[in-house]
């Protein structure tokens, strides 16, 4: 371990030093925390005596923070973050670091993502409205033994409501400044006496905000629409059916990146300087948020499930069945504009369509909650198959030179079994052991045509496939101690694994490149839950120290599938000769960190709640990865080099978050709450390629709002204003193509990285 972490272990341990005392710290105002219930060890348990490290959210929280979508969960998390791409399909959850760092079709998440626990295939699919919400649950680091297809860096499971007993609803809208605008609503209440239904339904519309100096628009807007339904039907006080069905549609003009930096290099001055003229009156800059650009891209993505889910007590026993169906689309991200100019330099034109199709399948028993010994065990049954279509042309001067379509698809199947159980050895004292019997099979379907020249599309593929299988054990053994009636400690190890993948891309060739291997990985985790003063304050620790093997990720290799290095090395190919990057084990990678939750009722009125992250993310070895186009330009690298000693990307080392609220108690029909929050983070790397030129800068956002509740509960209004310093932030930084620009960068950014304020407004019944 490093020095660093083991600094970092002393600070824990003096926690728990800490917190072994808290039983004997009591308060007479007798005010309690509620309690939280999760779902993270497959049984609803109260989150102090969980032994793994999960943030759950509440609609409260959800609702308090005025979150709206799933992407913005990142504000309240502080190991989550957001990796945007170019379009949806781009797109993912980072966890302590750990990320999907290639989007083909032949890979898995390295996040799971999960809906009223439904693993979703894709990690697109995670992206959507958050509404009707009754929690979000965030486990960190590898979660394979209960939780659906093995993942190697946590789970966000997001669980919606339930029908209701009696007839109840709520109508909900909500207007920015900036011209955002939600609505939605809710029904629910019985159909007959054991049948009882719920309806939600939701719209948003952000509007475009990116300024477009060619034709005088602003994009970067978007559309998003949800519905949902369900149905609870308890034939008998032992057995209940729950079906649910969702369908989701958005659009929008995204991502237009606006123009970061311009630096001349090498004499290339006038150059430069002509790209400036060009594209005036727009200027690089860390806070740029105008273009001049005559192309703009669309993206387009809708998805649909349906899920049965039945439960069934037989004596002390509890069986779980949840089958399910779930398919997503994305329609091409078409039109995108790479020379970030009013001109077309060279006419490139791509265009990208997906569809996914997913059944799932889990059956599980969970024992009687006994004090002694209980157990989870279930078998878990995973189908998907994704198809997707490229198109690239490229016309110079109006004059066609080459055009070509590109066909793939990639079937996985997965199955599994899986267990954990709980062994209460002692009065205070707990073994934890499971483990994970997963068999992969993945195959894939290839073609690639090329009409025209042989410039700017690579050469034809005959119509090609291959398939591959794994088998894996992956376990987990935690020792639990309950030092007193108010904290616990917990010492886990867990192993993770993601399984084998094909490279499935435009540029891919199939016929010359071997599967990339699973990726594994050994996680030990020191984990405290504390509860203090008489239940109105409750501090949750998490130390943690994992390590991922044949780490998947893209690497240069030559057109013979050798890696390019040096001529002296007669394993490698002359660096003159043609090459891509292709998926490949990079190497090795390690996340090691330390994680604080904490909530106190400080008084009746004041509530405080909040959380902090350290993480250290780094690349111990990987040898043949991606430079930048900027690094190319510059000379820092050829096409490809020793990112050993690097940092992952999309992780700041600093990260946290604290709310505070107030409720003024009012004789007379309604309260008033005042909440005010502050969330920052460090400087973050955006890039593999660790770029000197992608590292956003640190920044730190504070919002603030004033609630007006009545006192029947029936009405609410919400006044609030968000990033009241008016604080510009970026979620991605890229290094242009240097056939176009040289030496330029681009950014994205959303419409929260500016001072916006607005009123939301619900009504319940």
């Amino acid at each position: 371990m490093t020095d660093r972490l083991q600094r970092t272990l002393t600070c824990a341990t003096a926690l728990l030093l800490l917190a072994s005392g808290a039983h004997a710290q009591r308060s007479s105002s007798g005010l309690v925390l509620e309690e939280i219930i999760v779902t993270a060890t497959k049984r609803e348990q109260n989150l102090q005596d969980v032994p793994v490290a999960v943030t759950a959210l509440s609609e409260a929280n959800i609702r308090e923070a005025q979150i709206h979508s799933s992407e913005q969960l990142t504000f309240l998390v502080p190991s989550l973050t957001f990796q945007r791409g170019s379009d949806a399909n781009e797109s993912s959850f980072n966890i302590r670091g750990i990320g999907t760092q290639s989007f083909s079709i032949g890979t898995e998440p390295s996040v799971s993502t999960m809906l009223d626990g439904v693993v979703m295939g894709r990690s697109g699919q995670a992206f959507m409205d958050l509404m009707d919400i009754q929690r979000v649950e965030v486990l960190r680091g590898p979660q394979g033994t209960l939780f659906g297809k093995n993942s190697t860096g946590g789970v966000v499971h997001i669980i919606t409501q339930q029908p209701t007993e009696e007839p109840s609803g709520e109508v909900m809208t909500s207007l920015q400044n900036n011209e955002e605008y939600r609505a939605g609503f809710t029904l629910s209440g019985p159909v007959t006496e054991d049948l009882g239904y719920r309806l939600t339904a939701s719209g948003t519309y952000v509007d475009d905000f990116t300024k477009n100096y060619f034709d005088g628009d602003d994009y970067n807007g978007s559309q998003r629409w949800t519905v949902r339904g369900k149905l609870r039907w308890t034939p008998t006080e032992n057995l209940a059916l729950n079906f649910a069905s969702d369908y989701s549609d958005s659009e929008c003009d995204c991502t237009v990146a606006p123009m970061r930096s311009l630096e001349p290099w090498d004499g290339n001055e006038a150059e430069v300087q002509e790209i400036l003229d060009l594209i005036s009156p727009v200027v690089p800059s860390d806070d740029n948020t105008k273009v001049n650009i005559n192309s703009v891209p669309n993206s387009q993505s809708s998805q649909w499930g349906t899920a049965l889910e039945v439960n069934w007590d037989v004596g002390d026993y509890a069986l779980t069945s949840i089958s399910a169906a779930r398919g997503y689309d994305i329609d091409g991200n078409s039109n995108d504009d790479y020379d970030g100019q009013p001109i077309t330099v060279i006419g490139l034109d791509q265009i990208g369509d997906t569809s996914q199709d997913q059944y799932t399948q889990e059956l599980r028993i969970a024992s009687p909650d006994d004090d002694y010994f209980s157990y989870v065990a279930g078998l878990y049954y995973f189908d998907q198959s994704v198809e997707e279509t490229y198109e690239r042309s490229l016309a110079s001067g109006g004059n066609f030179i080459s055009s070509g379509v590109a066909t793939f698809k990639a079937d996985t199947t997965n199955w599994a079994a899986f267990g954990e159980a709980v062994w209460a050895f002692h009065d205070s004292w707990r073994l934890i052991f499971g483990g994970r019997y997963t068999v992969d099979d993945v195959s894939f379907k290839y073609r690639r045509t090329r009409e025209g020249l042989p410039v700017g599309t690579p050469d034809p593929v005959a119509p090609s496939k291959g398939s591959t299988n794994e088998n894996d054990f992956s376990g987990k053994l935690a020792l639990q101690w309950d030092f007193n009636d108010a904290g616990m400690t917990y010492l886990s190890y867990a192993q993770g694994y993601k399984g084998p993948a094909f490279d499935l891309t435009f540029e891919s060739d199939p016929e010359t490149q071997e599967r990339v291997e699973p990726e594994t990985s050994d996680s030990w985790e020191l984990g405290l839950k504390s509860t203090w003063f008489d239940g109105r304050a409750v501090l949750n620790a998490a130390l943690f120290y994992s390590e991922y093997d044949n780490f998947q990720a893209e690497g240069f290799f030559d057109s013979d599938g050798l890696p390019d290095c040096p001529d002296d090395n007669p394993t490698c190919a002359p660096e003159d000769d043609p090459g891509a990057f292709i998926l490949i084990n990079a190497g090795k990678v390690t996340t090691q960190g330390l994680e604080l939750d904490f909530q106190a009722q400080v008084t009746e009125s004041l509530r405080v709640t909040g959380g902090v992250a350290y993480i250290d993310a780094q690349i111990d070895e990987y040898l043949q990865g991606p430079c930048s186009n900027g690094q190319t330009f510059r000379g820092d690298c050829d096409l490809s080099q020793d990112l050993s000693g690097g940092d992952l990307p999309y992780t700041p080392k600093w990260k946290g978050n604290v709310t505070a609220s107030y409720t003024w108690a009012r004789a007379s029909t309604f309260d008033v709450v005042f909440i005010g929050s502050v969330r920052a983070q460090d400087e973050v790397q955006y890039s593999l390629s660790q770029d000197e030129g992608t590292i956003g800068d640190a920044y730190t956002i504070l919002d603030a709002s004033v609630v007006f509740q009545d006192h029947s509960e029936h009405w609410q209004a919400t006044v609030y204003a968000k990033n009241l310093t008016d604080e510009f932030y970026v979620e991605n930084i890229r290094s242009m193509n240097g056939v176009f620009i040289p030496n330029a960068y681009q950014h994205t950014y959303s419409n929260m990285a500016e001072r916006h304020y607005g009123v939301e407004m619900r009504y319940r019944w």
